[in-house]
């Protein structure tokens, strides 16, 4: 499954580069405040990406965005290596997060249009995760100890390795075969295609936005829990791969009620962060993160494509209303945990979640 592999090296880039971006952001002198801020120059970017590269992919061919994206990926990522500052960083995270918008939903419709279970597409860009994040753990740590003297080597390292893989997920790319695709009009703003799927969006919406609000201060908080760099990539490592193994799993639920469940048990794994005394007791909590992300995640994709024609526009609106969680999460993360401390942050994810599924429940009727 080549389209698998893609997204497995290139969510391993992704995933290896995010995980220390507060870290790096703060050894570049970055406030709380600016960490935020760099967060969310990343999500407006690939909330106009998605939904651009999405909607011309419906009209066009889906796999010279995927060629596209990948390329550009590739140059972006280690373009990070050159930020000097917070301003710079928050430009280059920007350019980062343009890019991942330009292959992602055309390469979930090319999968969908060639008849394969977006549920095991999914849990490759899960396990993609998985070792990005142990990757950048182990990454980081040997930039660390054979070059303790310079504090950013265990950043660059970790971008350089980024470019290297998103240049090999593009030689995989050329040599996707051509699918027919059905060649979709769809509106500049297609205000029809989101008061159908409103329900799915919305509490998409909802839910990321509390959970990227916990993503930006994560790593800090693991941190003061007394979590290493090896320990911080171990833990995100738990939650990805479990999700691998999980999203295999749910093709044969009804996505409707995937999504409710995932809103169900995200609600609980926020608050639960709020309970922890120890980094080693969040290990237990990020299989039920796991399980509460691949139920909410692939539900959604199932339903959008299978409810709707303009595949890759639906799944692209997805990920822009997602992007704008990825925009407003660690702005509100950053803002709140700087004034009133990390677990702030984590009681917003919570609640935010609650009004998510309220609003997925108001819609009866669902297939």
């Amino acid at each position: 499954m080549k389209a698998g592999i893609i997204l497995l090296l290139s969510y391993a880039s992704a995933m290896m580069s995010s995980i220390f971006m507060p870290n790096y952001s703060q050894a570049l002198g970055a406030s709380s405040f600016e960490i935020g801020i760099i967060g969310t120059a990343y999500g407006i970017a690939i909330f106009l990406s998605s939904y651009l590269f999405g909607r011309a992919s419906d009209m066009r061919d889906r796999k010279s965005f995927v060629l596209l994206g990948l390329g550009l990926a590739a140059i972006a990522y280690l373009m990070q290596i050159l930020a000097f500052d917070p301003t710079s960083l928050m430009l280059i995270r920007a350019f980062v997060g343009f890019t991942m918008g330009i292959f992602t939903p055309p390469l979930i419709a090319y999968t969908y249009d060639a008849g394969e279970k977006l549920g095991s597409l999914a849990a490759f860009g899960s396990l993609g995760w998985a070792f990005g994040s142990l990757l950048a753990g182990v990454v980081a740590k040997t930039g660390e100890v054979y070059l303790p003297e310079n504090l950013f080597m265990p950043y660059w390292l970790v971008f350089a390795l980024c470019a290297a893989l998103f240049l090999a997920s593009f030689a995989i790319a050329l040599t996707l075969p051509n699918v027919k695709t059905s060649r979709v009009e769809v509106p500049l703003f297609p205000l029809d295609l989101i008061k159908r799927n409103y329900h799915i969006y919305l509490p998409n919406l909802l839910r990321h936005s509390g959970a990227f609000a916990i993503w930006i201060i994560f790593p800090l908080y693991l941190a003061q829990l007394g979590a290493s760099k090896l320990w911080i990539g171990v833990i995100y490592f738990v939650n990805t791969f479990a999700q691998f193994f999980i999203m295999r799993r749910l093709n044969y639920s009804s996505p409707a009620k995937l999504v409710e469940l995932g809103l169900v048990l995200s609600m609980v794994v926020f608050f639960s962060y709020t309970l922890t005394k120890s980094y080693l007791a969040v290990l237990p909590i990020q299989v039920f993160l796991a399980l509460s992300y691949s139920m909410l995640y692939v539900g959604s994709l199932r339903y959008l494509a299978e409810n709707n024609p303009e595949t890759a526009t639906s799944v692209g609106l997805l990920g822009s209303f997602i992007s704008i969680s990825m925009a407003a999460g660690p702005f509100l993360g950053g803002a709140i945990s700087h004034a009133y401390g990390y677990h702030a942050a984590m009681y917003l994810a919570s609640a935010l979640t609650l009004v998510a599924l309220l609003i997925k429940k108001s819609r009866r009727g669902e297939p």
